[in-house]
């Protein structure tokens, strides 16, 4: 069922509401441009530990014999470790990704209740609670590895069963970071309390309502467009510098979306978590839409129907 969002007493569709969603997250991020910076650092944590992982995996295959990883000859001590790697790497970017969204969420709280935070002080404190972020990051990687497992086992069976899973997974733990790092819980009952907020201000089974999706898909767009146009004529006259500065420019466009998208996604979830943790809304934000992003499943089709977790557009990297 088609739901309907009202801002101010009347109808406002999907894209208008992506619009103002946009420019409510905007003017909050335009006060604090440090938040930019939160992707960056997670690119750089994450290359640190990926680079371990490599020197790890270097030691392993250059210590052992050339022929002793062949398909005939593993040993299961071998498929031990390299298994072990793949785990390891699960683990390690989802420890990355908790950090940077433990920092995006202080940031946003302090931001949002008058302080002014900095990029330095939401890393210390992201890593003055490292241990209880690692053991959350350690069961979200777990869960991870499981429904990947199934779904490349069970085919299209285990796509449906991982997406109906995931999709709840997502409910239960939508709030489990700002939990963990506001209200020094523990992982564990983390979860049970982010249920708990869900459950208390929108309903058990919920929907995306409102998503920054739409205006990035429609500037995404824009751009494809504009950079074949600029291919075409490129090639067309055969200006090899027109070429490389599109190849560039789009490179660019990549970069700045993806950091201004994870920005603006980590400040909705931390505002969301506001919302329901205190009932408050920092001042010049729309209360209305703040309210409605989120709607009751008698206001909307179920989750398992859309085969999507809630905020799809607006939870993925914090």
């Amino acid at each position: 069922m088609k739901t309907q969002l009202i801002i101010e007493g009347k109808k406002v569709g999907k894209w208008r509401a992506s619009f103002l969603l946009f420019k409510e997250a905007w003017r909050f991020l335009r006060s604090d441009k440090e938040l930019l910076l939160v992707p960056v650092f997670l690119l750089f944590f994450s290359a640190i530990l990926m680079g371990g992982l490599t020197l790890i995996t270097w030691f392993i295959f250059y210590s052992a014999p050339v022929d002793s990883f062949a398909k005939d000859s593993m040993s299961p001590i071998e498929y031990l470790q390299i298994f072990a790697l793949y785990v390891f790497g699960v683990f390690s970017l989802a420890f990355a990704q908790t950090i940077a969204q433990a920092i995006i969420v202080h940031i946003v709280y302090v931001r949002a209740h008058g302080g002014n935070a900095t990029l330095g002080s939401g890393i210390a404190r992201a890593f003055s609670n490292w241990y209880p972020l690692f053991i959350w990051a350690l069961i979200a990687g777990t869960i991870g590895i499981i429904l990947r497992f199934v779904s490349e086992r069970l085919a299209f069976v285990g796509k449906m069963v991982t997406s109906l899973l995931g999709a709840s997974w997502s409910i239960l733990t939508f709030f489990a970071v700002p939990v963990i790092l506001i209200e020094q819980q523990k992982p564990s009952t983390a979860i049970a309390t982010s249920a708990r907020m869900f459950k208390e201000n929108w309903g058990e089974t919920l929907v995306s309502n409102v998503t920054l999706g739409l205006v990035f898909l429609l500037a995404n767009i824009i751009v494809l467009v504009s950079f074949v146009g600029m291919l075409i004529f490129g090639a067309s006259i055969q200006n090899g510098f027109l070429l490389i500065a599109t190849i560039i420019g789009v490179v660019v466009w990549i970069i700045l979306a993806t950091l201004l998208n994870s920005a603006l996604q980590g400040i909705l979830k931390t505002l969301l978590y506001i919302y329901a943790a205190e009932n408050f809304v920092p001042e010049n934000f729309n209360r209305e839409l703040l309210e409605n992003m989120l709607v009751r499943k008698d206001a909307a089709s179920p989750v398992a129907a859309s085969g999507v977790s809630p905020m799809a557009d607006v939870s993925s990297t914090v």
